[in-house]
Order: structure tokens, then sequence, then C-alpha cells
């Protein structure tokens, strides 16, 4: 009777514990997806090092296996829409849906890039993700080096506010927002038409 008693307390304790440490990631989740930005700011990128140090760091698609750089992706000639997202992100979901109907629209408009920032996952999570997902583009966990070098770049809250948007055209770097959020198809098409032509 008294080992029930005590499992039936350690059981709800752990329960409450569950509660509280759950409550503030769900609450999270929810303010990132309604972060919807309808008038992006565009601000481009200045760092003390060349803003385009990062563009030159090696990755890995983690569909193809293929080893590419953003520069050589940019230096075809093509606007590129790149995305920062995490596998658990739900508004990171939103965004790639949002710029995989833009893309459907005209795929040889521009190339998409999604790089996950979550040092806590791996290639093959990118991967599993974007073959269930089907989205289109270049996908990769991002190096180390590609992380610290984006935060040197645009700032520690690139890193930790999901997702961010940045478009490379013309030899320039734009990221849209001041804080990332979602952009919704036709505010990318907007941004495309404004800074690529």
């Amino acid at each position: 009777m008294h080992v029930t008693r005590y499992q039936q307390i350690l059981i709800t304790g752990l329960c409450i514990v569950f509660i509280l440490i759950t409550a503030p990631v769900s609450s999270e989740q929810l303010t990132e997806v309604n972060q919807e930005v309808t008038n992006p700011e565009i601000n481009t990128a200045e760092s003390a090092e060349s803003p385009m140090a990062w563009t030159k760091i090696s990755m890995t698609d983690a569909v193809s296996g293929e080893r590419f750089t953003i520069d050589e992706i940019a230096g075809t000639g093509k606007p590129v829409i790149l995305h920062t997202f995490a596998v658990w992100c739900s508004a990171c979901l939103m965004q790639l849906r949002e710029t995989e109907r833009l893309y459907a629209a005209d795929p040889d408009a521009f190339t998409i890039i999604g790089i996950d920032l979550d040092p806590n996952e791996n290639q093959d999570l990118v991967k599993r993700h974007i073959e269930k997902n089907k989205f289109p583009g270049r996908y990769a966990a991002a190096p180390k080096e590609l992380s610290n070098s984006l935060i040197d770049t645009f700032g520690v809250n690139f890193f930790t506010d999901l997702p961010q948007t940045v478009v490379i055209c013309n030899k320039t770097i734009t990221k849209m927002g001041s804080s990332g959020g979602l952009f919704r198809e036709q505010t990318l098409k907007d941004a495309l038409f404004s800074l690529c032509g």
C-alpha cells in the first residue's frame, strides 16, 4: 500500500515537471509561427570581415551528398533564396512551403538553399525531413565554421531567431526583416523583383 502511494506521488511529480518544462517550448513555437512579416526591411549584410566569407565554406548536400558552397551556387547568376531552419521548427516548415510555392510557379527564377542551424541535428535528420516534405533545392546541416561565420556577419539573433531569410543576387547579400520571421510567397516574390530585377 505504501509503495503504491509513493509511486502515485512520484508519477504526479514527474508529470508536473514535464508540463513545466514543455510549456515554455510550446508557447515559443506558437509565437514563431505568428511572426509573419509582410513588409520586410532590407538590410545589406556588413561585417568587420568580408560579408561574403561564409559563402565560401563548403557544405554537403544532405540529399545528394554533393559538396557545394553558397558562393558556387550564387555564381551561376541565378538569385538565391537562403533560409535557416531546424527540423523541429514549425515556422521554418511553413517558410519552406511558402518558398516551394513560389518556386513551383517559376523554377528557373531562383535557387533555394536551406541551412539547418541546430547543432543537435545532423545530415541524416535533414535528409529525412527534406525527402519527407519533397522540398526543392539544396539543404545541409551547418558545419560549426559556417554557424560561427553567420553569427559574425549577422549577429547572434540570426542564429537564435528561426527562420531567417537571405536573398543573394547581383553580388549583394540582403537579409530580409530585422529579426527573421515568416515571409509569404508574394512577399518573397516582391523582394526578388525589387532586389534582383
